[in-house]
This record gives C-alpha cells, structure tokens and sequence, in this order.
C-alpha cells in the first residue's frame, strides 16, 4: 500500500514536472505527440491532477484525448466555448450540466434520453470546444480504464483561481514547441480560429 502511494506520487511529480514545460499530453500512445506511458505517467496519476484543476481534460488535437496545462487551456479560451454553435443535444448536455451541477455517463444519458451513439457524438463536440471536462473520478473499473463525472469549463476553473495570464499566440507555441513542429503548432491554431474564430467571453 506504502509502495503503491510512493509509486503514484512519483508518477504525479513527473507529470507535473511535464505540464510545467509542456502544454499538451496525449492519453493514447501516439506517433506524433508524448501520451502518458511515455513520460513515466498512468492514468490514475493524471486523474489526480484533473481533480487538483491542474490537467483539463478535452479533445483539442485531432479528437483524440488531449490532457491541457492551466496554462494552455487559458491561452486558447478566448478561441474556444462557443456554445451559440452546438448542436442541439449538445446544448442540452451543456446545460443540463450548468443547472444541476456534475454527473456521470449513466445519468446524463438517462435523464436526456441518449444513446450511447448520441451521447459520444455529443461529448466530442462538447470536448473539442473545452465546455464539458472531466471534473473526476467515477469509477475505477482497472488500471486502464476510469470513468468520469463531467461538468461545465466553469466548474473546472472554480477548482482554482483564475492564473493572471496575457494572451499571446507567441506564448501559445512556446508551450507546444519542444512537442510538436512549427507545422503542427500553426495548423492546430489555424484550426481553432478556423472553426471558432475569436470569443472574449463565454456566451
């Protein structure tokens, strides 16, 4: 038990040490980017700093499980959570949400009357814009699979106070640079003004 603790600080630590040079980490193993197993982390680990509103989980590169720095998710915010563009499901996950606070899979889909299909459409949608995120744990089911309670980007921040932090898209490849080509850093901003353009304030 000692050991396990010892061992799950150490994957946080280094995770941590990670996020402070890094903006973005993967959670599947990946040719192009650093996942979690790559840089001595777990799943376990990186729920913890989602709880501590230190890691927001989305899916910003690629649709794919992106875990965001503080930083990084406060850079790209004001390209982001346009809730006037979901569709109609997805708005109404979003503000079930906001209303009633967290809640799991099973709950959300019960009570809006979702498939699974619908639902997972939905969430994607939802992720990709960084409204809904992983707030925390659900479930343990094993050492490679952790369900979630969801919540708006509000409730994520509310995790911590609001850094003081001056938007700069320079800044924004600073934290991506060591991870990813110039290439790859200018098409994903293309894509987040692409299909966002520019929002200073949550609508």
């Amino acid at each position: 038990m000692v050991k396990d603790m010892i061992k799950n600080e150490e994957k946080i630590s280094l995770l941590q040490s990670y996020f402070f040079r890094n903006g973005l980490l993967l959670c599947n193993r990946n040719k192009e980017l650093p996942d979690i197993d790559s840089i001595g982390g777990d799943l376990n680990s990186i729920v913890t700093l989602i709880e501590q509103g230190d890691v927001f989980y989305s899916k910003l590169y690629k649709n794919r499980v992106s875990y965001l720095s503080r930083e990084l998710y406060y850079q790209i915010k004001p390209y982001k959570q346009r809730v006037q563009n979901l569709t109609a499901k997805s708005k109404e996950i979003f503000n079930f949400l906001e209303e009633n606070d967290i809640a799991n899979t099973k709950i959300i889909k019960h009570i809006l009357m979702l498939s699974t299909n619908e639902f997972m459409t939905c969430m994607d949608e939802l992720n990709k814009e960084l409204l809904v995120t992983a707030i925390r744990r659900d479930k343990t089911i094993n050492a490679n699979w952790i369900s979630f309670c969801w919540g708006t980007f509000l409730q994520w921040e509310q995790l911590k106070p609001l850094p003081k932090i001056d938007f700069d898209v320079k800044r924004i490849k600073t934290l991506l640079l060591s991870i990813m080509s110039e290439k790859q850093i200018n098409n994903l901003i293309k894509s987040i003004h692409e299909r966002n353009g520019l929002n200073n304030g949550y609508i």
